[in-house]
This record gives structure tokens, C-alpha cells and sequence, in this order.
């Protein structure tokens, strides 16, 4: 999918700067940077959920599967049945044992078999997160775009959702997700890009643009890497701390 010239303008304020990049197959794309920077609002294009004020999508496909940030519904929804509206577009209101297997089967992929027949609003942030990916999985996308998936997540549901989304790559799908935590970035991401103020900083494989020099542009922390035997680590320094 190629990105090109793409401007977001809301109520006379630019918000999205002749943004131009291009997202390889079968990677995991992260879109970084500040609060404010676009990353939501970028991602919201991409899904087709907010129209550019200019510039180009080239190549996305008709069928992608979009996971919001989780929030409360305004009807009880039982997990399963929400998980099987990502086959919405296939059975459009007439389940099939078919879509109802492939249902069981993302359930069954996120592991959260004990939550199926539970309320969505009576679960926590970090289980709604995973019915919402279960729900992409069941839609059999092969582009998925994801609004923060890691921000209600515990250290082992982390992980875990870290393993899922290297599966899914190696099953040829490609996933764009907005993301702060720098520290789990080199184990997640494939490619990615630097946003500020609606401006792109870098874009490539994240090799390329996880530099201490574009962090610091972009976040105004100091960046310092340390290597122990074949690990790569990162701490950082607030530049706005220091006297």
C-alpha cells in the first residue's frame, strides 16, 4: 500500500502534512511518535474511516479489519456475537456453520474461550482489546490496522499479543498499529514511521529510523542503546529535565 500527498484538514487547521509513505506486504508497520502527533488520525485514513483532504491511497484493499482503541458499547454484546460480526461483509446477517467455525477459531487463536459468553461491557480494557482482535482475525483480512492494541495490555498478554502478531505476518497478513512504548518497539515492529505534528520525521524498516537522533527529534528524549551478548536495549533521558 502506497501513501502519497496525504493531507488531513479539520476546521481550517492542517493536522495531516503531505504524508507520504508506503507500507510493504506482510510487515508490521508501527506509526510513532508524541501525543498529538496524527498517529490516530493517520491510522483513521488508512481505514477509510476519515476522508484526506488530499493525496492518495494506492492500493488498499477492499477488505481490511479495523480495531479501535476499546471502549464501552451502548448494547451488551456477548463476546462471541461481536466476534462474529467481523464476518459481517461474508454473511452479511446470515451466519453459516462456516462463519461460526472460523468464529470459534479466533476466539480459540486470542485464547479467550472463558470470556465468549460474557457481556463486552462487563470486561476490562485489556480483555476488550483482545475481543477486538478476534473479531479482525474472524473478518479473514489480510490487512489489519490496530489503534493502540498494546495500551490495556498486562506483561503476559503483551507478550503473548506480540507472538500473534508475528504469526500473522508469517501467514502473509500486514498489520499498521499506532504505538508509544519505545522499549518493546525492536521486538515488534518491522517497519514503521516517525510523526510530529502531523509531519513525517523518518519512515522505513524501523532499523533505519529507530536512531537516536529521530527519537530525539520526535520525542525530546535522549536516547541511549546498550548491547548485552545479541540484545539490543534502550533507556532514555528527558532533555526537558535537565537544568
Amino acid at each position: 500500500m502506497k501513501i502519497d500527498q496525504l493531507s488531513l484538514n479539520i476546521n481550517d487547521k492542517t493536522l495531516l502534512h503531505e504524508i507520504c509513505f508506503e507500507v510493504p506486504p506482510a510487515s508490521l508497520f508501527a506509526i510513532l511518535g508524541p501525543n498529538g502527533a496524527g498517529k490516530t488520525l493517520l491510522l483513521r485514513c488508512l481505514a477509510d474511516l476519515l476522508s484526506p483532504s488530499s493525496g492518495t491511497i494506492l492500493g488498499r484493499p477492499e477488505k481490511l479489519a479495523w480495531v479501535p482503541l476499546s471502549q464501552a458499547l451502548p448494547f451488551g454484546f456477548v463476546v462471541r456475537d461481536l466476534v462474529l460480526m467481523g464476518r459481517y461483509s461474508i454473511h452479511q446477517g446470515f451466519a453459516q456453520a462456516e462463519d461460526r467455525r472460523i468464529t470459534d477459531a479466533a476466539i480459540h487463536r486470542i485464547g479467550i474461550e472463558t470470556l465468549a459468553n460474557r457481556s463486552y461491557n462487563s470486561l476490562s480494557r485489556g480483555e476488550q482489546t483482545k475481543v477486538d482482535i478476534a473479531r479482525a482475525l474472524a473478518s479473514e483480512s489480510k490487512l489489519i490496522l490496530l489503534d493502540e492494541p498494546f495500551s490495556n495490555l498486562d506483561i503476559d498478554a503483551a507478550l503473548q499479543l506480540t507472538h500473534l502478531f508475528h504469526e500473522l505476518r508469517d501467514d502473509g497478513k500486514t498489520l499498521i498499529f499506532s504505538h508509544h512504548d519505545l522499549h518493546t518497539l525492536a521486538l515488534l515492529a518491522t517497519h514503521g514511521l516517525l510523526l510530529k505534528q502531523g509531519r513525517i520525521l523518518q519512515c522505513g524498516p524501523l532499523s533505519e529510523i529507530f536512531q537516536a537522533s529521530a527519537i530525539e527529534e520526535a520525542y525530546n528524549v535522549k536516547a541511549i542503546f546498550q548491547q548485552s551478548g545479541e540484545h539490543q536495549f534502550v533507556r532514555f533521558e528527558s532533555l526537558s529535565c535537565r537544568s
